[in-house]
């Protein structure tokens, strides 16, 4: 009886359930009895989408969505405007190259572009060019010369090491001199090194000494250096064949890690890969791999279809053919001119005086500028660049006179027969074999020379050589009649390893086989003098002499294309010596990118 009582009674207590009129009216006293000098709790403002019209509450919502974009945008804005993008490490590059590797050897590779390219990444010199072609310590810390300019004494920096990780010491550098003073090894650096004695003072100093004082040797200590103990035991005569050629050991910022060959044993593929431990720079760039071409169509048509990054370098009139936005062209300025070598002895009638003039004043330079060129080249009349000591534009010139050519050779006693295109002294026919290489722009301005040539009378084989051959079968042998070629000057305006009669012979560059006294004189004592006006007055007068005895035919200097891919960043190079020297900011190269703070 109790326990029914209690039961009913607390069912009895039980609130009834408010009506929805009582409950938003109750909600609104809530909402409005906030103490205005308090922030509303969370409980309170819960309710206050039931005090809300659906317009306030589209208002308030997009209220809202501002707060919140405007935090984003400021937090974003305050983040960016406080960090940078920089370069990060890693990413490889993959450039096309037209021609094969033969000797990766920074002493045999003068010759070879492609050597050239490879040397220059593996191995370091004593001295380098930087991106802006200043002649920067390298291996070596610092140096000093002596008051007679005679003596030059280097000090190398601390901690330097070979990619095998053995030290490198001055040992290396008097070795690597060594082996270019040796005839047997066949340098093409042994005739700049002729009289000047090596000597190791310890191991960081290493001392030269010249019979006579030479202004600008230091820019001859920017050959790569060799590893002594994995070259000491290989003899001379057989070092063009040493595995090491190849496979090199070197100190700079990339290192040897792989090749492949085809079928045939043609190098196709080279790998280079970061240098860990260098002393300099390190790279960005983990990876670089070149792919080895026959010619430019096949490199060209890789760089189209992705297979590369970047071919060097390309010729004029294929540069129209890329207009792709994702490549960038780098217009690079060379000191190197193409001339027409004559080597006498090997065609009776280029002893002629009169048939050299002839052959000169009959060809168009401007015609083959922009024929071959594609306008991008500057006529030369001779082998000192503008800007450079020596050059004057007031020295002689063989000015284009196809009519005057002409003339010249009937007075020489070659005749042009009633009815016949080539003319014969006597009965022997006035014929020269023309030799160049095997490049789209040497093939054009060889047909333009050709022609020239035939206007006037003279009978013109032209010979095409490939790249791979021209050295060692051509070249060495200095076995051609008229070589059309390039020559790189590089980082000084002297001529002297290019016309001096001492140089004659390989693996000398005298390829006209001149040999002219008072021109010798001129530049014995100009390499001697650092007094650039004087100089400058006997370059002059060597320039003279040489367009007098017209021993070889200056014909332009080119400018050169360098193309690579838009995803490959910070390069920066505009002028270069030689065309390895594209790399010579190679550390500052780049892929990848990162986030810091400034």
């Amino acid at each position: 009886m109790i326990k029914f009582f209690f039961d009913r009674s607390k069912k009895e207590r039980k609130t009834e359930p408010l009506s929805i009129g009582r409950q938003t009216e109750l909600d609104k006293k809530l909402v409005l009895s906030l103490s205005k000098s308090r922030v509303p709790t969370f409980g309170q403002l819960k309710y206050l989408p039931k005090y809300l019209c659906r317009s306030e509450k589209c208002v308030l919502a997009g209220l809202f969505f501002v707060l919140i974009a405007s935090t984003v945008f400021f937090a974003a804005r305050f983040f960016l405007t406080r960090m940078e993008q920089v370069p990060a490490s890693g990413g490889e590059y993959v450039e096309g190259l037209v021609g094969a590797p033969q000797y990766v050897n920074p002493i045999l590779a003068q010759t070879n572009d492609v050597d050239m390219d490879l040397s220059h990444l593996i191995f370091s010199g004593l001295f380098k060019y930087n991106e802006k072609l200043e002649l920067v310590p390298d291996l070596a810390e610092k140096f000093e010369v002596s008051e007679d300019k005679k003596v030059y004494t280097i000090f190398l920096r601390e901690n330097l090491s070979w990619h095998d990780d053995e030290k490198l010491t001055a040992s290396d550098v008097t070795f690597t001199a060594s082996l270019i003073k040796d005839p047997l090894f066949k340098s093409p650096l042994y005739s700049g090194f002729r009289g000047v004695a090596v000597e190791k003072i310890d191991d960081k100093t290493i001392k030269f000494t010249l019979n006579e004082a030479y202004a600008p040797f230091l820019g001859m200590l920017t050959f790569g250096i060799l590893p002594e103990h994995l070259w000491y035991n290989i003899p001379a005569q057989s070092a063009n064949l040493a595995e090491y050629n190849i496979k090199p050991v070197g100190s700079g910022p990339f290192e040897f890690k792989s090749l492949t060959k085809d079928k045939s044993g043609s190098i196709k593929i080279y790998t280079l890969v970061r240098n860990e431990n260098f002393y300099g720079q390190k790279p960005h760039l983990e990876k670089l791999i070149f792919k080895f071409y026959p010619d430019y169509e096949s490199a060209l048509a890789a760089l189209q279809n992705k297979n590369i990054e970047g071919v060097s370098f390309l010729p004029e009139e294929m540069e129209s053919t890329l207009q792709s936005k994702k490549l960038t062209k780098y217009f690079l300025s060379l000191p190197q001119y193409t001339a027409i070598f004559f080597d006498q002895k090997n065609n009776e009638f280029l002893k002629d005086d009169a048939v050299r003039k002839a052959l000169a004043i009959s060809i168009p330079k401007n015609k083959i500028i922009e024929e071959a060129l594609g306008g991008k080249g500057e006529a030369i009349d001779g082998p000192i660049f503008p800007g450079y000591v020596g050059y004057s534009s007031e020295i002689k010139k063989n000015v284009f006179d196809q009519a005057l050519a002409a003339e010249t050779l009937e007075k020489a006693g070659f005749k042009l027969a009633e009815g016949e295109t080539v003319r014969k002294k006597g009965d022997k026919v006035l014929k020269i074999v023309l030799t160049t290489v095997d490049r789209p722009e040497y093939a054009r301005a060889g047909e333009i020379v050709k022609t020239s040539w035939e206007v006037i009378g003279v009978q013109v084989e032209l010979q095409m050589i490939p790249a791979t051959r021209i050295q060692r079968e051509i070249i060495r042998s200095r076995t051609y009649e008229a070589l059309m070629l390039g020559t790189i000057v590089g980082f000084d305006s002297d001529p002297f390893p290019f016309w001096h009669s001492s140089q004659v012979e390989d693996p000398g560059l005298n390829l006209s086989l001149y040999a002219n006294r008072n021109a010798d004189k001129l530049l014995e004592e100009a390499r001697q003098t650092d007094n650039a006006e004087e100089r400058a007055k006997k370059y002059l007068e060597f320039q003279n002499i040489l367009a007098d005895n017209l021993p070889a035919i200056f014909l332009y200097s080119p400018r050169y294309i360098y193309v690579v891919s838009t995803d490959v960043r910070g390069v920066d190079v505009l002028r270069i010596n030689v065309p390895s020297d594209r790399f010579a900011g190679i550390s500052d190269w780049y892929k990848k990118t990162k986030r810091q703070w400034k």
